[in-house]
């Protein structure tokens, strides 16, 4: 009776290990990859809990910033965040940027639909919270 109660909980567990385990690609993606393509201009920054317009005086020339995501998995971004190109790629609620071939920065998704967004950029060691909107 001993071993039937011991097997019972060993297959129990294993089962429950089995229901319990996933992978990033059972993450919804908040319709990242329908939403990803085209243009997105920053318009916010969270700094010390607070939101700031970087569309206005005095912010826009020096904490502006956009991306432009294609089909074929390149993006192109300018502004505060550096001017470039390379690659992108979701997995899950992230976006990782490349730039040859080395991860440049990750856009952790909060909230996505089809022309705005909010998310945290993560460079390294350090992140902050944006928003943007798409415009084209």
């Amino acid at each position: 009776m001993k071993k039937f109660f011991s097997l019972l909980l060993l297959l129990a567990t294993i089962c429950f290990n089995f229901t319990s385990c996933s992978d990033d690609s059972d993450e919804p993606d908040l319709g990242i990859r329908d939403n990803i393509i085209g243009t997105w201009v920053g318009t916010e920054v969270k700094n010390d809990g607070e939101w700031i317009d970087i569309t206005k005086y005095p912010y826009a020339s020096r904490l502006g910033f956009s991306a432009s995501f294609y089909d074929d998995g390149t993006y192109y971004g300018k502004g505060a965040l550096g001017t470039g190109s390379g690659t992108y790629s979701i997995k899950g609620k992230t976006i990782e940027t490349y730039v040859n071939g080395k991860l440049y920065l990750k856009y952790e998704v909060i909230d996505m639909t089809s022309t705005t967004a909010h998310l945290t950029i993560i460079d390294g060691k350090s992140s902050m919270e944006v928003k943007v909107v798409k415009t084209k």
